[in-house]
Protein backbone atom coordinates (compact mmCIF):
# COMPACT_ATOMS: atom_id res chain seq x y z
CA UNK A 1 0.00 0.00 0.00
CA UNK A 2 1.10 3.72 -0.66
CA UNK A 3 0.75 5.76 1.92
CA UNK A 4 1.38 8.95 -0.05
CA UNK A 5 -0.72 8.01 -3.22
CA UNK A 6 -4.17 7.62 -0.89
CA UNK A 7 -3.34 11.33 0.56
CA UNK A 8 -4.24 13.79 -2.36
CA UNK A 9 -4.27 17.19 -2.84
CA UNK A 10 -8.16 17.07 -3.90
CA UNK A 11 -8.01 15.19 0.03
CA UNK A 12 -6.60 17.74 1.30
CA UNK A 13 -8.88 20.88 -0.29
CA UNK A 14 -11.99 18.17 0.97
CA UNK A 15 -11.06 18.17 4.54
CA UNK A 16 -9.68 21.80 4.73
CA UNK A 17 -13.17 23.09 3.35
CA UNK A 18 -14.74 20.40 5.88
CA UNK A 19 -13.13 21.80 8.66
CA UNK A 20 -13.82 25.49 7.19
CA UNK A 21 -17.66 24.67 7.44
CA UNK A 22 -17.81 23.17 10.55
CA UNK A 23 -15.73 25.83 12.34
CA UNK A 24 -18.45 28.97 10.71
CA UNK A 25 -20.67 26.72 12.50
CA UNK A 26 -19.13 26.77 15.52
CA UNK A 27 -18.57 30.74 15.35
CA UNK A 28 -22.21 31.25 14.53
CA UNK A 29 -23.09 28.75 17.17
CA UNK A 30 -20.94 31.35 19.42
CA UNK A 31 -23.07 34.07 17.78
CA UNK A 32 -26.00 33.23 18.60
CA UNK A 33 -25.49 31.64 22.01
CA UNK A 34 -27.50 33.67 24.72
CA UNK A 35 -26.23 35.13 27.67
CA UNK A 36 -27.89 31.95 29.67
CA UNK A 37 -25.37 29.69 28.30
CA UNK A 38 -22.74 28.54 29.89
CA UNK A 39 -19.19 30.25 29.96
CA UNK A 40 -17.84 26.56 30.14
CA UNK A 41 -19.49 25.80 26.51
CA UNK A 42 -18.62 29.11 24.83
CA UNK A 43 -14.71 27.90 26.04
CA UNK A 44 -15.16 24.52 25.05
CA UNK A 45 -16.31 25.92 21.31
CA UNK A 46 -13.30 28.36 21.54
CA UNK A 47 -11.29 25.19 21.94
CA UNK A 48 -12.73 23.56 18.87
CA UNK A 49 -12.05 26.56 16.73
CA UNK A 50 -8.59 26.90 17.59
CA UNK A 51 -7.41 23.25 17.16
CA UNK A 52 -9.71 23.34 13.72
CA UNK A 53 -7.62 26.48 13.30
CA UNK A 54 -4.22 24.34 13.49
CA UNK A 55 -5.35 21.51 11.63
CA UNK A 56 -6.25 23.59 8.65
CA UNK A 57 -2.87 25.06 8.96
CA UNK A 58 -1.27 22.07 8.74
CA UNK A 59 -2.85 20.59 6.26
CA UNK A 60 -2.33 23.78 4.22
CA UNK A 61 1.70 23.48 4.92
CA UNK A 62 0.78 19.68 3.70
CA UNK A 63 -0.61 20.22 0.66
CA UNK A 64 1.86 22.86 -0.15
CA UNK A 65 4.91 20.35 0.60
CA UNK A 66 3.40 17.43 -1.66
CA UNK A 67 3.01 19.71 -4.51
CA UNK A 68 6.51 20.71 -3.99
CA UNK A 69 7.92 16.90 -3.86
CA UNK A 70 5.48 16.47 -7.01
CA UNK A 71 7.95 18.85 -8.80
CA UNK A 72 10.77 17.04 -7.98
Amino acid sequence: MNFQNDITEQYLVKVYDDLQQHQLKLMNDIKTSTEMESEKKQNHITKQITLINSINMNVIRLKNLKKKSQEF
